[in-house]
């Protein structure tokens, strides 16, 4: 039944366009906050599984997004954002919702945290190119509004801070856990993904290819790749995006972290919260800093000296640290990873081509969400055989090679604020912001 539509239709459902993306940002990372918390929690805390099938089972999370990313891409750049957002948060949504009352059921097995995480993955691969693409075409939508505008680098980064901040949130409601149980806490994140879903109907109406391209969507898919390849600038960003998926998030946050607490701490639910909680109020930190300093000149040279913090942090956990000396920890190296994630943002949405902004986007992301997986698995593995302290070591020395080739072998360093396009091609000539602004 189509629901997206009469909704999107109503002249009464309106609000400034920028404050409309931000509600959907905030219902997304909100329950995505809570999931980071619930999820490993039950794998770990409640059933108690090996770290292989912890592993096994965040991979479940994000593989889905491994293989549907560059599709969406496509898809989100043919047809109206709004309604897949729309439609893929309320999946999601009732994906949540389903699993908490089966939990408050007490239907709790393995293979049912394994089947929601397939489901989410699967939303999420739809929503992440349709909402990050969106944000270009809604802050030029913004300018012309009563509302006022606002530059992109500003506005990712403000995207950026609520996107911690919402994530915060949903890790800091993740500590009651013990007190009220997974289940209680699964409902409530399915109601923050609706909340997010339903302001995609206060979003303009963003305009797609859908009446002018004639090419097969598989040249267009093939045009976005060649598109992120070609250039020396998302090349590397993409291959950094690898990196962390594999060595850094699927690794290290998915599955060295929650084990970490069990085996060198004994700690359960609230241990893995509060620093979750402390690594994303960095984060938010960080990007607040971002909105009250104004912008950064060379945010290539800023986004390297930020993944190095990430670097030094994942190999401090070889030491056995007082716990409290863990929050430490982890806050700084959410200030690092708080800059990495706006600049690396802006950095790809500026040096984008305009018509292919959402192909590169799904691209971009598929490094991420496609190496996690493989680095989910390969860490369970490696932390059953050798611990989790000394299994720190890998993503420290893999990720720092990673940034010295990078460093020595692309232009990273030399990249500009607003240097849109100038370094696709030698021969291409300095473009400025306005010369690339949409054209979608």
């Amino acid at each position: 039944m189509p629901v997206f539509r009469p909704l999107a239709g109503n002249r009464q459902l309106r609000m400034p366009p920028f404050g409309a993306y931000l509600i959907l940002v905030a219902g997304w990372f909100f329950g995505f906050g809570l999931q980071t918390t619930l999820f490993p929690g039950v794998i770990t805390f409640t059933l108690h599984e090996t770290p292989e099938r912890l592993g096994l089972a965040q991979a479940a999370l994000t593989a889905p997004m491994m293989l549907l990313l560059p599709f969406a891409g496509v898809l989100a750049e043919r047809k109206d954002r709004r309604g897949i957002i729309f439609y893929f948060y309320i999946f999601a949504g009732l994906s949540a919702g389903t699993l908490g009352l089966l939990l408050l059921s007490g239907h709790l097995t393995y293979w049912i945290m394994v089947s929601f995480a397939l489901l989410i993955g699967v939303a999420g691969g739809f929503v992440m190119p349709a909402r990050d693409s969106a944000i270009n075409p809604v802050v030029r939508i913004s300018a012309k509004t009563r509302h006022g505008g606002i530059e992109l680098q500003r506005a990712v980064v403000m995207a950026s801070a609520v996107q911690f901040g919402a994530q915060i949130a949903g890790m800091a409601v993740g500590y009651f856990a013990a007190y009220t149980g997974p289940g209680t806490l699964f409902v409530l994140q399915a109601v923050g993904l609706c909340i997010g879903g339903i302001s995609a109907a206060f979003l303009p109406r963003l305009s797609s290819k859908r009446n002018k391209s004639t090419a097969h969507p598989m040249h267009d898919l093939a045009d976005g790749v060649k598109a992120v390849f070609t250039s020396p600038v998302l090349m590397p960003m993409t291959l950094i995006m690898i990196a962390l998926g594999i060595l850094v998030v699927g690794g290290s946050f998915l599955v060295l972290i929650p084990l970490i607490i069990r085996e060198s701490y004994g700690g359960g639910y609230p241990e893995i919260a509060s620093l979750m909680v402390a690594f994303w109020v960095g984060a938010l930190v960080a990007n607040v800093a971002l909105v009250r300093f104004g912008q950064i000149e060379r945010p290539g040279r800023a986004l390297i000296l930020a993944q190095s913090v990430t670097v030094l942090a994942t190999g401090a956990f070889f030491f056995h640290l007082p716990f409290w000396s863990l929050y430490v920890l982890v806050f700084c190296w959410g200030l690092g990873a708080g800059i990495a994630i706006s600049l690396s943002r802006s950095v790809v949405q500026e040096q984008a081509p305009p018509d292919k902004l959402a192909r590169v986007m799904s691209v971009y992301q598929l490094g991420l969400f496609g190496g996690m997986p493989a680095g989910a698995v390969l860490m369970g593995v490696v932390v059953g055989q050798l611990g989790p302290n000394l299994s720190a070591l890998i993503p420290m020395v893999g990720l720092g090679v990673v940034l010295v080739v990078i460093c020595l072998t692309t232009p990273i360093l030399s990249v500009r604020r607003g240097q849109a396009h100038a370094l696709t091609a030698p021969d291409t000539p300095l473009k400025t912001e306005t010369d690339h602004a949409p054209t979608e």
